[in-house]
């Protein structure tokens, strides 16, 4: 067990049950070692499989069986359909790609036990491909869920390739990291991508939001506040490597950080990232 797997499940209540959304070909809590767990993906087991067979990265045999498809015409709440039903939830780099982050989030705290867990696991904007991209607001977030979305936004598509950077082609990298940063795609090709969008309603993956450590918690905080969600902070993990952690539940007590200074905590973080030049 690598380092990040064993921390990542001392976060966790794993005696209960437990649901994983998107583990894909590398499960955090897998149903092969007996945790009693239930998975949430985009496809089942037979479509993961053939999208990993030809990757000498992956091995399939890792990928388990999907007890939930969730495919766009209900939430995960109703697509899962247990209420209150599980001690805990790990999403590791989903939120970012939800359509709409304030519904899962809502759907997270529909399925947990009063006193359940939702880990996530949260890249942090400023060690991947994201690192040219504003951070998301909480207007944003809240819009996205009044507009009721179940898909990414042509803008959002035209975004994820117009300013997805790499260094040195590597898509992740860690803070200290100095290498030339490189747009990955053209300007045409984010063209040809938003013009596809726009034609053909069909579900397309990119990373719709995009946050810092504290512009998350900032973010969580104000849903809180302003009555739109009942999860709040429980505990927070800062950046290891591109992501950082959050666990929320119904009872946590929320960050101890003011609003103001996490916001100005954003910013500092924001100045942190390297160039290597202009």
């Amino acid at each position: 067990m690598n380092a990040r797997t064993s921390m990542l499940r001392s976060m966790l209540p794993l005696q209960g049950a437990g649901l994983e959304i998107g583990p894909g070909y590398n499960p955090l809590v897998p149903k092969s070692e007996g945790f009693s767990v239930e998975t949430v993906d985009y496809t089942d087991q037979a479509g993961l499989r053939e999208k990993y067979y030809n990757n000498p990265h992956v091995d399939v045999e890792r990928i388990e069986t999907v007890d939930h498809v969730l495919d766009g015409s209900k939430t995960l709440l109703e697509a899962v359909g247990r209420p209150e039903g599980f001690s805990y939830i790990v999403a590791s780099h989903v939120i970012e790609h939800t359509p709409d982050m304030l519904a899962f989030l809502k759907s997270c705290e529909g399925l947990l036990a009063p006193q359940g867990i939702l880990l996530l696991a949260v890249p942090d904007k400023r060690h991947c491909f994201d690192v040219l991209q504003p951070l998301s607001s909480t207007g944003a977030v809240l819009q996205a869920y009044f507009d009721a979305r179940t898909r990414p936004t042509p803008g959002a598509i035209f975004d994820d390739v117009a300013y997805n950077a790499v260094r040195e082609g590597q898509i992740g990298w860690g803070p200290e990291d100095r290498r030339a940063l490189t747009f990955f795609a053209s300007l045409e090709a984010a063209t040809s991508a938003l013009t596809s969008a726009r034609q053909d309603p069909g579900y397309r993956d990119v990373h719709v939001w995009r946050f810092v450590p504290s512009s998350f918690r900032l973010i969580v905080g104000d849903l809180h506040e302003i009555g739109e969600l009942g999860l709040r902070e429980h505990e927070f993990y800062d950046s290891v490597g591109n992501e950082f952690y959050i666990t929320m539940s119904a009872s946590g007590q929320g960050c101890p950080i003011a609003r103001l200074s996490l916001a100005k905590r954003a910013l500092i973080e924001q100045a942190g990232i390297l160039l290597d030049d202009l």
